[in-house]
């Protein structure tokens, strides 16, 4: 029987202490989006700006492209606008309606951290566009113009920006704790004996 109560201690002692979990950080694709879009071309790019209020890795974007190739980039914020240090990018993008974009590599974001998904053209003499998400949300994002990015406040493209956190809850108490627990249990039964 003692070796009952041990066992069962250290059992409790290894059982999953976290869940990790997705978070989106934005999204204004639930309701679709509409034909009309920002134009994408050798001199106009577009940004969308997201924030996080939690520590995450970045998981998947999806942005609604069409016609052309583009270069994607998540870059962080500066003032406002898409900031110098570019943290991943995808290159070649077939704009496609829909594109699932995901991570080759952990892009991590914190609380109160300001980040673009930037859309430029991967080839100069194409055209494209990113679709305007169809709820007609509103709001600051940045264009670049001849290559110097502005502010801008009107619709914004349609985009969802998902990310996996490593937030550990707690569920049992580790092995320090369930240990001497067991170890107090099986002093108590020989006491009774």
């Amino acid at each position: 029987m003692n070796k009952g109560i041990i066992a069962a201690a250290l059992a409790v002692s290894g059982a999953t202490l976290c869940h990790a979990g997705e978070v989106v950080l934005f999204d204004n694709l639930q309701a679709g989006y509409r034909v009309s879009s920002w134009q994408i071309d050798a001199v106009y790019s577009i940004a969308n700006p997201f924030s996080s209020s939690v520590n995450a890795v970045l998981s998947e974007v999806r942005l609604s492209l069409v016609r052309t190739l583009y270069t994607v980039s998540i870059t962080d914020a500066l003032a406002g606008l898409p900031g110098p240090n570019t943290l991943y990018q995808w290159t070649n993008v077939q704009g496609a309606g829909l594109n699932v974009l995901t991570f080759a590599s952990d892009v991590a974001v914190t609380p109160g951290g300001s980040y673009f998904v930037k859309v430029e053209p991967a080839n100069q003499a194409t055209k494209g566009g990113w679709f305007w998400n169809a709820s007609g949300d509103s709001g600051p994002f940045a264009y670049a113009f001849g290559g110097t990015w502005y502010p801008y406040v009107s619709v914004r493209g349609g985009m969802t920006v998902k990310a996996a956190t490593g937030d550990e809850v707690p569920a049992v108490p580790g092995p320090a704790a369930a240990i001497p627990f067991a170890l107090g249990l099986l002093a108590r039964r020989r006491r009774n004996r």
